[in-house]
């Protein structure tokens, strides 16, 4: 059954999903037909049935004996203030369990995480999505330095907060104190189905979420591939979702511009110990003004980008802060549409980033170059 989704997915992006390279239109064509997709629906719900149950148990065994520890820590939250350092010392604390005896090489020294920090301005992470259990720790990686840098410069009571954007079957796998905790750390429920979307219940979820961010309340993590990420024989951009592209348009509409730093994740899969790269991208920044979108060309540079952006950018300019209006065929990109080309611009960029990551990747354990946390 896997199999069937597999190939019918490959064929639909294949021949829909890639970027136009005829006078370059950075857009991913979407929303078309699905053949049969009821039964695409019905397969996919049977799977996302027995995923669950998956989780449930493995939930279930990992927690075994831990029950009296998981409801003092429950309790312990619930009595925290979700806007005092305190709190952000808590989510320091359990990122920290994740990444723990984690050695990750990443590219401190651009200077680019304590800009976020320093910045006090709310940011969508976008970050590829390759290995789903290696990617937590990663994850965990990231979250621990943002924080600590947060902590370290006394902004623990102001800070923007981190929420990262889940499946919600994930949520649904776990007791209700564990999901519970999830949420009060930041995990954000959507229906993340390929075939069967929850449209209307993830809209009223992204609308509160994208107000908190235009507020500069919450920063917004995301894994743009979603359940695309279980198929590593595709390219990115056959499974990077556009919907990251409308939350970007949305935000823009209401906030002075839109500030989506890509990040990439990168393994070594040939040591035994858990060896990792992430490489901090520069920031794409979207400025909705007169009904268009502009956008900088952070990482698309000569030596790394695709042939159509270098184009697209005219990369003469070597000013990352310049900003360009999206176009198709030299007319202005407007309304609903500028999401799918949003999306193709920070898939763009991501690719990069996952490529620095995988160039910076020790070949082997360096512990007085790389974090180990």
């Amino acid at each position: 059954m896997i199999n069937n989704i597999y190939n019918k997915h490959l064929n639909y992006t294949f021949n829909n999903s890639k970027v136009i390279s005829s006078n370059f239109n950075p857009q991913f064509r979407g929303n078309i037909s699905i053949p049969n997709k009821k039964i695409f629906e019905a397969s996919e719900n049977i799977l996302s049935s027995l995923a669950i149950i998956k989780r449930f148990m493995h939930n279930k065994f990992l927690n075994k004996g831990k029950s009296q520890q998981l409801e003092k820590f429950y309790y312990n939250l619930l009595s925290v203030d979700y806007n005092s350092s305190r709190y952000i010392k808590i989510l320091h604390n359990y990122a920290r369990k994740y990444a723990k005896n984690r050695e990750v090489e990443i590219n401190l020294e651009s200077g680019r995480l304590l800009d976020i920090v320093n910045s006090d301005e709310a940011c969508i992470f976008i970050m590829n999505h390759n290995d789903s259990k290696k990617d937590v720790s990663m994850l965990g990686v990231l979250y621990t330095l943002l924080t600590g840098a947060y902590i370290n410069s006394g902004k623990g009571d102001r800070c923007t907060r981190p929420k990262i954007i889940v499946n919600e079957d994930i949520l649904t796998a776990m007791n209700g104190t564990l999901r519970t905790v999830y949420k009060l750390l930041g995990a954000v429920g959507i229906n993340a189905k390929l075939f069967s979307m929850g449209k209307r219940k993830n809209a009223n979820v992204m609308r509160n979420l994208i107000d908190e961010f235009n507020k500069d309340k919450s920063h917004i993590f995301v894994f743009p591939e979603g359940k695309m990420g279980m198929f590593q024989d595709l390219d990115l951009k056959d499974k990077f979702q556009v919907g990251v592209g409308g939350i970007v348009n949305k935000a823009a509409q209401n906030k002075k511009h839109v500030k989506v730093v890509p990040v990439g994740f990168a393994y070594n899969y040939e040591t035994k110990n858990f060896l990792g790269s992430i490489y901090i991208g520069e920031p794409v920044y979207f400025m909705a003004q007169d009904k268009q979108m502009l956008v900088n060309r952070a990482n698309i540079d000569l030596e790394h980008a695709s042939l159509g952006y270098k184009k697209f950018f005219c990369l003469e300019n070597e000013n990352y802060d310049s900003f360009k209006t999206i176009t198709t065929s030299g007319v202005p990109v407007t309304g609903r549409e500028l999401g799918n080309y949003i999306a193709g611009i920070l898939c763009e960029n991501l690719r990069i980033c996952k490529e620095k990551a995988q160039q910076q990747l020790p070949k082997i354990p360096l512990n007085d170059k790389s974090i180990k946390i």
